[in-house]
């Protein structure tokens, strides 16, 4: 008897707490509707403070299930939104037991009460706003089918101009916003991923008017991965970021996990590209000048560059020398995502590839990217919250060369006489280089190379080794901690970090560098950005008419690039492509490195008053050390004001919602590394023609000049002022 009595004391003490669980959990269940009764799928419904959500089903249901340990009968608040709805937002007390909740949304095609981001881990509603911003949808960036996210910007904001360095595979593109507003530079704006800037340089491995195209480093970035972009176009509203807001700021915000099952999407597409528009060339006269035709009687010798030579005879072959460079570039994307989590825990992994073959025949000319990314958070209690986010890219291409070029692709193409067969770029005796100044190459041409004007385009494509590989990663950890009600505290630390290897490989029998020689050029590029931002931020309700916050920030940045740079003249042997196999006393190297180091602090303060009139003030102190000794800080600040008059006056139908705004803000240009004394470099400008260009450029501008200058001691940022 003591041992049944003991067996179903047991079993009481196992079934009571699971009894005692399920009577102290909290179901809340409802639904989302529009103001006509229709059920509204998708919206966001949560509970303040417990970081609890769910989305509604296809009916417009949901149901939320808060664990026993978590109610405690206390008073929270409950809200549902989605995007053209305004948010409602209802109190409830959280008991054992069931609860019915259903919301009603009004309409709001404006999205004013939509949450955006400001700059520098500050947030407003849209309602609250006193200066230009403009924002860009994920799903206009995917249907764009871009993979260079510069590119997927173009036509998505006013005054955001956009342009591209040509239609290759894996080509750089160039930003601007509001026109050009600096002498100095680049001209294009600050990019900022979940609150931490990155680099968008572009390094060319040669003058501008030469090389081959190289790839921005914004274009590293999954257009898969984001949720949305905030451009920050004048001084009013970019202030916050000080001396590298002068051209404006781009912020952009990933995808993160939500409440509920895991979600998996596949993504796959496949876009053409097809040049739309021909070179027309002459296809009536011969190679000569003058009518007369172009003499070469025995190997060896070489043509003259004309081609308005005799008339052709009637049914002479000729050839469209611009049509045949091209194809049809294809682009295959793929990318799948995964994101989910429960009340704690929430994360989003992506991975995707894109395989772009460019639209220049031949083997070399193709760009392939690999992207993976990892975020996701974790809260720890009710007021602290975790999370990192960190992403990978592999970047490898091979491009073609281009320009004011002896070696450059359509120069050689489109002076080519109509007669001669491009495509027959060695010579079927001695298998050597042929162009339609020199067909008919000697045994001896490549040893001792001839001058053939400009080279076959078919043997460029072909045997020309223009290479990029890029390894990058960007990561960032956060914190967000909430010691009061009305108190938060965050913290974001993250770094940028990318190595960027190059090759170029000029072989023997090429023209450009050496009269055909050959040449090999190598160079390295490595940058470490580091940012920390702490930031604190106090709100406060006096009453139902006045509401105020007060945020202090603290960014400290440092950034350190590397560049390593050698190049060899005249090939020992036809490969492989090292600087071990070029002639020793030709070699040329460079080596060139800077660090960069930011301090800044920051404030800003803002007053609701009646929920009709928004003030906001800030204050930015930026030091760095490119600025002069004389004056190492400089202020910038900023405010605005926005008074919604409809909700003091009403007119109806017609004007539903009227906002008058006035905005005033100072940004700024920071120098550049070593722009009061620059560091001792050689190499010089040239257009493909002299025997040079060996140097590096970033951002393409120029090749390196010999100097050793020193400027003004006082040299500061370039300010820009503006009234919105």
């Amino acid at each position: 008897m003591r041992s049944i009595r003991g067996f179903f004391a047991a079993a009481l003490l196992i079934a009571v707490p699971g009894l005692a669980s399920a009577q102290t959990a909290t179901t809340i269940t409802g639904s989302v509707r529009s103001e006509a009764g229709a059920p509204i799928p998708n919206a966001s419904v949560r509970i303040e403070g417990l970081t609890i959500g769910t989305i509604t089903n296809s009916q417009g249901n949901y149901s939320l299930v808060i664990p026993a340990a978590r109610v405690t009968g206390q008073v929270v608040n409950i809200s549902a939104k989605t995007i053209g709805y305004s948010q409602r937002t209802m109190r409830i007390t959280l008991a054992p037991g069931s609860i019915t909740q259903d919301f009603v949304l009004v309409m709001n095609p404006f999205n004013l009460d939509e949450v955006v981001v400001t700059g520098a881990g500050t947030t407003t509603s849209v309602e609250k706003l006193g200066n230009v911003r403009n924002t860009v949808d994920s799903s206009l960036i995917r249907r764009s089918n871009e993979t260079n996210i510069v590119n997927a910007l173009a036509g998505k904001a006013p005054n955001v101009e956009v342009s591209s360095q040509s239609g290759e595979a894996g080509a750089s593109s160039y930003i601007r916003i509001r026109g050009a507003r600096t002498i100095g530079g680049t001209g294009q704006p600050l990019f900022v991923v979940d609150g931490m800037p990155i680099d968008n340089t572009t390094v060319s491995t040669g003058p501008n008017t030469e090389s081959t195209v190289a790839s921005n480093r914004a274009s590293d970035i999954n257009p898969n991965d984001i949720e949305s972009i905030e451009i920050l176009k004048g001084a009013a509203a970019a202030a916050i970021y000080g001396a590298r807001a002068g051209q404006g700021v781009i912020l952009i915000t990933t995808k993160s996990g939500r409440p509920g099952p895991t979600r998996y999407s596949l993504r796959s597409t496949i876009t053409t590209d097809r040049v739309n528009t021909e070179y027309p060339l002459q296809r009536t006269y011969a190679q000569g000048s003058g009518g007369n035709p172009a003499v070469c009687a025995a190997a060896g010798c070489r043509l003259p560059s004309t081609s308005y030579g005799p008339k052709l005879p009637e049914g002479t072959q000729t050839y469209d020398h611009f049509g045949e460079m091209f194809r049809d570039g294809r682009l295959l994307e793929t990318a799948l995502t995964m994101s989910g989590g429960n009340d704690r825990t929430l994360f989003y992994l992506s991975g995707s590839r894109s395989d772009h073959k460019g639209i220049i025949v031949g083997p070399n000319n193709f760009y392939d990217k690999t992207t993976v990314r990892l975020k996701a958070s974790h809260r720890i209690t009710d007021r602290l919250n975790i999370g990192g986010n960190i992403a990978y890219t592999d970047d490898r291409g091979e491009f073609i060369q281009k320009g004011s070029n002896l070696s450059g692709l359509l120069l050689g193409a489109l002076r080519t006489p109509p007669a001669f067969d491009n495509s027959q770029y060695l010579d079927e005796q001695f298998g050597l280089h042929r162009s339609y100044r020199y067909p008919r190459p000697t045994a001896t041409s490549q040893s001792n190379p001839v001058g053939r004007g400009y080279d076959n385009p078919f043997f460029v494509v072909n045997e020309f080794v223009n290479s990029q590989e890029v390894g990058r990663t960007i990561g960032n950890v956060t914190v967000d901690y909430r010691p009061t009600d009305w108190l938060t505290v965050s913290y974001t630390g993250g770094a940028d970090y990318y190595a960027d290897e190059r090759l170029e490989g000029l072989p023997l029998t090429s023209t450009n560098f050496g009269g055909g020689i050959g040449a090999v050029k190598r160079a390295d590029f490595v940058n470490l950005l580091l940012d920390h931002n702490l930031l604190g931020t106090a709100r406060k309700t006096f009453s139902s008419k006045v509401e105020a916050s007060l945020t202090l920030g603290q960014n400290l940045t440092s950034t350190r690039f590397r560049q390593l740079f050698a190049s060899g003249l005249g090939l020992i042997a036809p490969e492989p492509f090292q600087l071990d196999n070029t002639i020793s006393q030709n070699l040329t190297t460079d080596e060139f490195e800077s660090l960069i180091h930011g301090q800044s602090y920051f404030g800003q303060a803002t007053l609701d008053l009646w929920d009709q009139l928004f003030l906001t003030a800030g204050l930015r102190n930026d030091g760095s050390s490119t600025f002069g000794k004389s004056k190492p800080r400089h202020w910038f600040p900023k405010a605005s004001a926005a008074w919604n008059f409809t909700r003091r006056i009403n007119m109806g139908d017609v004007i539903p919602t009227g906002k008058v705004r006035i905005a005033y803000g100072e940004t700024g240009q920071a120098p550049g590394v070593y722009s009061t004394l620059t560091g001792l470099t050689t190499g010089a400008f040239n257009d493909g023609y002299v025997d040079s260009g060996l140097g590096t450029t970033q951002n393409g501008i120029g090749g390196l000049i010999t100097s050793a200058t020193k400027g003004q001691e006082n040299l500061g940022p370039e300010r820009s002022k503006e009234l919105e």
